[in-house]
């Protein structure tokens, strides 16, 4: 990887693509909802199972990246991230013609189960096409895909179910997306280390060591295990915390809808935005440690009041803080000094599996913390999860700019 220069042509083709799938991904999890209703009344299951078809999604990004990830010992990576796109779209087309349940946890499981793979996979080419001094930015852009798809998804499928002729079509459409993007990956996508790849194959080099090389760093342990506090909460917030504002605060559906809303729009903005705070001010690591500290106060906020300004100001400050360390996070990995391409991709990946059960335990612990204590005791309670990632961090490396030019500088010496 080099250390300046521009970004190549082919190398934001790539990424773009990389990032739709992704988005695309987070699209379809989060219209779940939206379109849950009309799905239960077509093919006929109950809350209970609309809890399992949720649940299975965040299971499965958290079961299958580690495995996906490692096959780029064995595989092209090229080849990989093909078949995700392949694996994708045909999720959401199973989903789509579904005749029952499970055909829709089959579709669920391929569609998340193998999103999470398409960003630890792209490391690979993100360390080929893009220069070290432009990585920040770029996880800053690859970060605001999440919440995108997140707000897309709340967003535009009402328009979409509303021109089109039910929730089976915009699944169908969606997965030929996601199909076609298959297809242009094939066309654009140019792996520069095909010829190493071949090479490690023929050393029969162990499929686990990228792995052991990763988790053997104390920075990416500290990531992976802290960060699933964050996510922990934010679900069980997704997940009850409209039922608790329209049963205990007294609002409107729409109103909880609104004030939800202020979180993935929130994010997508720290996205953008905390990488160029951190360049301006030479250092990563408080931006990152500063949002474990504010996440359990803001989320906490958003069980004290039904005042509308509030709790939007609440969720928009919860959202910013839930996304504003993940570019700069993710970016440490490619600042640790001689660690693999390969390293840098599983560690991504066990960091993706380790949130996934994070996301998983967050709507489980809730619910069942909610049925014996009430729903505020259980929000409440999830909301101490960030505190984890608040400490475990305070012992991570500092990796910005500043810092580096300090180290360079006592190398000289």
């Amino acid at each position: 990887m080099e250390t300046s220069g521009k970004i190549e042509l082919r190398g934001w083709g790539i990424v773009i693509i990389g990032w739709a799938a992704f988005m695309l991904a987070n699209l379809s999890n989060f219209a779940f909802g939206i379109i849950l209703p009309d799905m239960r009344q077509e093919i006929g299951f109950g809350l209970e199972t609309s809890g399992w078809l949720s649940a299975v999604a965040w299971i499965g990004k958290g079961l299958l990246t580690i495995p996906i990830s490692l096959f780029i010992t064995k595989a092209k990576p090229k080849r990989i991230l093909q078949i995700i796109f392949l694996v994708l779209g045909s999720g959401m087309l199973l989903q789509g013609f579904a005749t029952n349940i499970v055909m829709l946890f089959v579709g669920r499981l391929f569609v998340m189960g193998v999103a999470a793979g398409i960003l630890s996979v792209l490391v690979l080419f993100k360390i080929q096409y893009i220069p070290k001094d432009k990585m920040g930015f770029i996880n800053g852009i690859e970060t605001f895909a999440g919440p995108a798809g997140q707000t897309l998804g709340t967003i535009a499928i009402p328009f979409l179910l509303a021109i089109m002729t039910g929730w089976r079509s915009v699944m169908i459409l969606m997965g030929f997306v996601g199909i076609a993007l298959s297809i242009l990956w094939t066309f654009v996508c140019k792996d520069k280390n095909e010829n190493k790849v071949e090479e490690v194959k023929k050393e029969k080099k162990s499929i686990l060591a990228p792995l052991k090389e990763a988790v053997s760093q104390k920075n990416v342990l500290l990531l992976a295990l802290g960060w699933p506090g964050t996510s922990l909460t934010w679900i069980a917030i997704y997940t009850f915390w409209p039922t608790y504002a329209v049963e205990t605060l007294g609002l409107t559906l729409v109103q909880a809808g609104m004030v939800l809303g202020f979180l993935p729009v929130a994010s997508m903005i720290s996205s953008l935005l905390s990488p160029i705070i951190a360049k301006k001010i030479g250092y990563d690591k408080p931006i990152i440690c500063l949002s474990g500290l504010v996440l359990p106060i803001s989320y906490f906020a958003m069980l004290q009041t039904s005042n509308i300004p509030l709790l939007c100001l609440a969720s928009f400050i919860s959202g910013y803080a839930a996304y504003s360390f993940v570019p700069l996070a993710f970016t440490v990995l490619y600042k640790i000094p001689n660690l693999s391409s390969e390293a840098v991709s599983l560690g991504t990946g066990f960091i993706f599996t380790l949130v996934g059960l994070g996301g998983a335990l967050g709507g489980s612990l809730a619910g069942i913390l909610g049925s014996t204590f009430g729903l505020y005791k259980a929000i409440a309670l999830t909301c101490l999860a960030p505190f984890i990632f608040f400490i475990l961090t305070l012992f991570l490396d500092e990796t910005g700019e500043k810092a580096q030019m300090k180290k360079a500088q006592e190398v000289d010496k």
